[in-house]
């Protein structure tokens, strides 16, 4: 059997980032929602945060929450 995994794509101001950063680890940590990959890097004038989860459930509500764009890999 295959895993999916769930992506989330956002865009964060680079003055931001720190507390957004902050933000989103209290959040997950509410509701002990473990991403299994995180990865930031550069996108023109935002940084793009790419989240992902095991769990699709768990991937929409943090896009929701952030105004990412949920989508599966």
């Amino acid at each position: 059997m295959v895993s999916h995994m769930h992506n989330v794509e956002l865009r964060v101001n680079p003055r931001e980032l720190t507390g957004k950063m902050a933000e989103m680890r209290v959040w997950l940590d509410e509701r002990r929602f473990e991403p299994a990959v995180f990865s930031c890097g550069e996108g023109g004038r935002a940084l793009r945060v790419s989240v992902a989860f095991k769990a699709a459930g768990e991937a929409e509500a943090f896009a929701r929450r952030f105004g990412g764009r949920a989508s599966a890999l």
